[in-house]
């Protein structure tokens, strides 16, 4: 897999007791490396030794392979396969919106063929905010599924996610048109 690199976020109040035993409860559970970052009060010069352990981590051997090939799996599979193996969920369950979308995207191969990006609370590998932590076996309710054509991927929302208010899922712009069945034409979808 990948090497994991702990960055360990120094506070004014942090002894280095503390910090030593993060570090090694870090490096005993498989972390390749576990490093104190200072960026916060230091800047740059706080997280010089982050970014070499980083570039060296990077630099070593690894048997990384992707969880699914983006361009021949199908939608569902890659979702089944993230909540399977990253989630370690049991099973998934899609709504009829969410149905919908997909068998309309998997016909359109440009696409079908981007990777996936889910969109789930952070206080749980589910998509329960009251599972706390690390949940097994769960079933993961994918509510809707939208393109992000400009990052180059889809996004996959599990639960009762809500997104930022004010950052509409489509833009306005899709609801401005012009229509010639007038001399000159008009703009609509403005108002």
């Amino acid at each position: 897999g990948v090497h994991a690199v702990v960055a360990i976020n120094r506070f004014a109040g942090d002894t280095d007791a503390e910090l030593a035993a993060i570090k090694r409860i870090a490096k005993e559970n498989g972390a390749r490396d576990a490093v104190v970052a200072e960026h916060f009060s230091k800047g740059g010069a706080g997280a010089v030794d982050l970014g070499k352990a980083v570039m060296a981590a990077c630099q070593a051997p690894s048997d990384f392979k992707l969880l699914y090939d983006a361009k021949k799996d199908p939608i569902k599979t890659k979702i089944e396969t993230i909540v399977r193996e990253v989630y370690g969920g049991g099973a998934v369950e899609y709504s009829e919106q969410a149905a919908k979308t997909i068998a309309v995207y998997e016909k359109d191969p440009a696409i079908r063929s981007l990777p996936v990006c889910m969109s789930k609370t952070q206080y749980s590998l589910s998509d329960d905010a009251n599972k706390l932590g690390a949940p097994k076996g769960f079933t993961v309710n994918v509510k809707d599924i939208y393109v992000s054509a400009g990052a180059g991927f889809m996004v996959v929302s599990l639960g009762a996610i809500n997104f930022i208010p004010g950052l509409a899922v489509k833009p306005a712009y899709y609801k401005i048109d012009l229509d010639f069945s007038t001399d000159p034409p008009r703009i609509v979808g403005l108002s």
